[in-house]
């Protein structure tokens, strides 16, 4: 089993450097942005945001000061880590890599340009703001895969792959489950070993996969009555919960009372279908977030340490980009309040 005591002492003294939710309430009611800079000026944040704003104006300043602080942070513990430890803790930042660029290649699919991509960078992976953004200036999804290849990335061939089929198709869906199937197996295929830990990780990864395959599913089902063989070629292996044929009756609204029913009997914890797609969407990520948080207090001899500190740290990211978001356009304090993850 992985040694994990001095990455969790160095964790748990990192825990108490997170901001209070009075901490981030009364950033919350500040009322401008250069107020809530100035504010940021006495947390951990500071010398990140005072280096930051040597190059940038206000918003830009707030978003790559939080970004490098975030790296830096997974980094670190990466760093601290060898032998199996460090492999599972590469599994996790590799969560955060293809979750950015999920994010990439919908920008470049959409036309969006790349300053309007970065925004929604969360760059808690391997790849940093500077790379992720080097990413986004890229003319195509050839020269990202391209980009990849050269940093050597785990889903490299993964996205050479599937950049290949996007130019001959241009089916951006399918691009993205290809990278998503990637990413699961490869994940899956660490932590086959590697007693509790490794165990925990596991279930990380599956409870993720059968959420996302909750989500095509009832996406599908609303786009209409499609095709059975259309609806399966969404489905990504390696969940828990929901198997190829759950997800075909989830995915139509004739079959999907059955199918919600057999889900929960499975473990799911949404009582019944939603009839709001995106308040369910809303719902069951937060739930995810706070699960993950949850491990903060589970074995303090494994992985759950470090699972637990990513989860509350990357939200706390979260919530001060939207914050500083909300100050520069003047948007109510309770409209930025709904949309905070509170782990």
């Amino acid at each position: 089993m992985p040694d994990f005591p001095y990455i969790n002492a160095r964790v748990r003294a990192m825990r108490s450097r997170l901001l209070t939710p009075a901490q981030l309430e009364d950033l919350l009611a500040i009322a401008s942005l250069p107020a809530l800079l100035q504010a940021l000026a006495s947390t951990p944040y500071a010398h990140d945001l005072q280096e930051s704003l040597t190059r940038h104006d206000r918003i830009r300043a707030v978003d790559e000061a939080l970004a490098r602080n975030l790296h830096r942070t997974t980094r670190s513990i990466l760093e601290w880590a060898d032998g199996p430890a460090r492999d599972l803790i590469l599994v996790m930042l590799v969560r955060w890599d293809a979750a950015n660029l999920r994010t990439l290649v919908r920008g470049m699919h959409a036309g969006r340009p790349a300053e309007e991509m970065a925004e929604a960078f969360l760059p808690a992976g391997t790849l940093s703001e500077v790379v992720l953004r080097e990413m986004a200036g890229q003319p195509s999804i050839a020269g990202l895969a391209g980009s990849l290849e050269a940093v050597n990335h785990p889903l490299a061939e993964a996205m050479s792959e599937a950049a290949a089929e996007y130019a001959a198709t241009g089916d951006l869906p399918g691009l993205e489950l290809r990278l998503d199937r990637a990413f699961v197996g490869w994940g899956l295929l660490r932590t086959r070993q590697g007693g509790a830990s490794a165990a925990a990780l596991r279930r990380v990864l599956q409870a993720e996969t059968d959420l996302t395959n909750v989500k095509t599913a009832l996406r599908l089902a609303a786009a209409g009555d499609l095709d059975e063989e259309i609806r399966t070629k969404h489905f990504i292996p390696g969940g828990a919960l929901v198997t190829p044929e759950l997800f075909v009756g989830l995915s139509a609204t004739r079959t999907q009372v059955g199918a919600w029913r057999q889900l929960r009997t499975s473990g799911f914890p949404v009582k019944d279908p939603p009839a709001d797609l995106v308040a369910f969407e809303r719902e069951v990520d937060l739930a995810m977030a706070r699960g993950l948080a949850g491990h903060y207090r589970g074995d303090p001899l494994g992985l759950d340490i470090v699972i637990g500190y990513l989860a509350m740290k990357t939200a706390e990211v979260a919530n001060l980009r939207l914050i500083a978001r909300g100050k520069s356009i003047g948007l109510a304090r309770e409209a930025v309040r709904r949309e905070l993850v509170l782990v």
